[in-house]
């Protein structure tokens, strides 16, 4: 049997280091800065213009009543001396305008409690005197990188008066140009409505988020809080409003509602035998406290040496208090964790996370929805994640934070579309599980693979879960609810201590059978007969005589549907077996052709299901394999475009088409195998070349 070939990729080197950000669209700032003070004119963004598209599509869109009277002016056509910002940003400096957006208002007013991470939001050295042209920049971190996304300070004005955000101070306008500039990343202002605070959070600082319910806490909570405060995570806990007249309300107690409070340490304190936890919390408004148990002026320090009053900060009217855990549980509703990347945390004593991220994408062949479909489930990407070591406390765990975001799904709602419900699922992985099987074989282990944990299937961009798993090799698989839903993903994973994270994928790989000439019914006396018949005169066959073959043979079969078997797809399978390169097959090479036909065709109506005459793309990984052929995910994402039709079958013809086309390609790796042992390394860039060979 002629041999098999194997193709390895070679790693690519990274040779970025440190924190990269890309201009988004291609915009450079400081170039168009320059390109601007050289012209001696303002700034006017043709990719975010001052029009009725930027507004919107729907209830802000050209024709709703919301945005007629609408005018677009620069801050100082708005007020006479205008500034970026007046003294400090602050909480106070973020009022909403008349868009449902306050979650990313909410987030945009937290992150002004932390300057070092806001400067890199909102960059300084930006204002209405030097050098000023009209424009503005602000970076986001957006599916795995930074982008600066710059903007023209034309802002929506009725009436005199900014229709969305503002300051309080009427003459500062950070605030509402970064709105504009996380609109304009969004595709309008109108995309802004709804949303939840920690999808702002993370676009600011590159985190993952987490939500607590404190009315259903985790027994754990404080030791989460303790733990989040040594690795310098963003907390925020707030009161819920059941309606808006109680947003800024100040209870008995001296709580505001619907307001963000931060959480900045803990404090562990015995007292009469038991053991006391503290929070301390942070109101932005630098005043308006909490009058309870170990507040400011609380009788219970008095039990409290004055030495550790001091250590503890217990003072006046600052903003800052402390709270007993069970009265936070008691009073507060929710907790957000921004759990930081190494690369944002500032404070070198604080413990880092171990962090890893991929970009992946449910299409055609691998979107195949939840674990209830099992026929499908098996396609969705797959993870292998290996925890070898437990955390610190030696509990005989490790902590694994999971965050599954859809990509750009906010964009598309102009378009009709939205967040799909999305979710994932961690199984423990048996010893006979490898990372380079087979899909055949992964799919048969599939039935028998043991669920260790999962999160429920949410329509939100960010779904996150905190697990605690005991050292070993789990097999992570994101999915959307339902199959057949295409989009991408970014898969990201936070642990204490070292991990691994790859995706399964199978070797590229075309096996012996592949270049074996199979036999026929006929004899070879019979099949002659035939070719003399079929060939004509010169006895040879070219691609239109082969075009007419396959064209009176499949249309007596109605259990192969083809769209008519293009003269291109007849040059390739001739190109397959022409030996001496005349464009035309002689009695052997027609013999050749023929027999890897007569297989294809058998592994065909194989993998037809249904019967219908065509293949699921769901199922053409499972028949190149079958065909001899393994390949890794984006070939057969790949293959699955091109030979798939718009619904996600693919006809005979085509996957004749497919077949053919892998055999020239691995023909050309078996050439380039120059010391035969049926391996070659290439970089990706050769290999993208090869599959480029027609």
């Amino acid at each position: 049997m002629p041999s098999g070939i194997t193709v390895r990729l070679l790693k690519e080197e990274n040779s970025s280091s440190g924190v990269v950000v890309s201009p988004y669209l291609g915009q450079d700032y400081h170039k168009l800065v320059q390109e601007c003070l050289q012209q001696g004119r303002l700034f006017e963004d043709p990719h975010f213009p001052a029009d009725a598209k930027s507004l919107g599509y729907n209830e802000l869109g050209p024709w709703s009543a919301v945005t007629r009277g609408i005018q677009w002016k620069r801050p100082q056509e708005i007020c006479q001396s205008p500034k970026f910002i007046t003294e400090n940003m602050k909480w106070t400096d973020v009022c909403q305008g008349q868009l449902g957006n306050c979650w990313f208002l909410a987030a945009a007013a937290s992150l002004t409690q932390y300057p070092l991470l806001m400067a890199r939001v909102v960059p300084p050295q930006q204002g209405f005197k030097d050098r000023y042209v009209g424009i503005f920049h602000f970076q986001f971190w957006q599916y795995g990188e930074w982008v600066d996304v710059v903007v023209d300070d034309r802002l929506p004005v009725k009436n005199g008066q900014l229709v969305f955000v503002s300051s309080a101070q009427e003459s500062e306008f950070w605030a509402a140009l970064l709105e504009k500039a996380y609109a304009k990343l969004n595709g309008s202002y109108e995309a802004l409505n709804g949303g939840f605070m920690n999808e702002a959070f993370v676009d600011f600082t590159g985190g993952l988020d987490e939500t607590v319910d404190l009315k259903v806490p985790p027994p754990n909570l404080y030791h989460l809080i303790e733990k989040a405060v040594k690795k310098r995570s963003l907390m925020g806990a707030s009161i819920q409003i059941q309606s808006q007249y109680e947003r800024e309300l100040t209870t008995p107690e001296g709580l505001v509602k619907g307001h963000a409070y931060s959480i900045i340490a803990t404090w562990k304190m015995e007292q009469n035998g038991r053991t006391i936890h503290l929070l301390r919390l942070r109101n932005p408004w630098g005043k308006v406290e909490w009058n309870g148990r170990w507040s400011d002026n609380s009788p219970l320090w008095s039990q409290v040496t004055f030495e550790l009053r001091e250590k503890m900060q217990v003072r006046g009217e600052d903003g800052e208090f402390w709270m007993q855990m069970e009265d936070f549980l008691r009073f507060f509703d929710i907790l957000e964790v921004c759990n930081l990347t190494p690369e944002s945390v500032t404070d070198k004593h604080a413990q880092l996370w171990k962090t890893n991220t991929f970009c992946g994408r449910w299409l055609g062949h691998s979107a195949g929805g939840c674990r209830t479909y099992k026929d499908t489930f098996w396609t969705n990407p797959q993870f292998l994640v290996t925890l070898t070591e437990q955390d610190e406390e030696k509990h005989g765990m490790c902590t694994l934070l999971v965050s599954l975001m859809q990509k750009n799904r906010r964009q598309c709602r102009s378009i009709g579309q939205d967040f799909l419900s999305v979710g994932f699922e961690i199984y423990q992985v048996p010893k006979e599980f490898d990372n380079k099987m087979c899909a055949s074989e992964r799919k048969n282990l599939f039935s028998s693979l043991v669920s260790v944990a999962s999160c429920s299937f949410m329509d939100e961009r960010d779904v996150t879960g905190r697990y605690q798993l005991p050292p070993g090799r789990y097999l992570l698989i994101p999915s959307t609810f339902q199959p057949h839903q295409e989009s991408d993903f970014i898969m990201r994973i936070f642990t204490e201590k070292q991990h691994t994270f790859i995706e399964i994928d199978c070797e590229i790989r075309a096996n012996g059978n592949v270049f074996k000439e199979n036999a026929l019914k006929d004899t070879m006396e019979e099949f002659s007969a035939q070719f003399a018949r079929l060939s004509g005169e010169d006895q040879e066959i070219s691609p239109e005589e082969l075009q007419r073959i396959l064209i009176q043979i499949t249309s007596k079969n109605t259990h192969l549907k083809t769209n008519g078997f293009s003269l291109d797809i007849c040059r390739k399978l001739v190109k397959m077996v022409d030996l001496n390169c005349n464009g035309k097959l002689q009695l052997e090479e027609f013999r050749k052709l023929w027999s890897k036909i007569k297989e294809w065709e058998k592994i065909f109506t194989n993998y037809d299901k249904d019967r219908s005459g065509t293949m699921d793309v769901q199922e053409l990984c499972l028949a190149l394999e079958a065909a001899g052929f393994t390949l890794n995910n984006q070939l057969v994402e790949s293959l699955c475009q091109k030979y798939g039709n718009n619904v996600r079958q693919v006809y005979f013809d085509s996957f004749l088409s497919c077949l053919a086309y892998l055999v020239c390609v691995f023909e050309q790796c078996r050439i380039m195998d120059k010391n035969k042992d049926g391996v070659i390394c290439i970089s990706k860039e050769e290999w993208l070349q090869l599959l480029r060979f027609e």
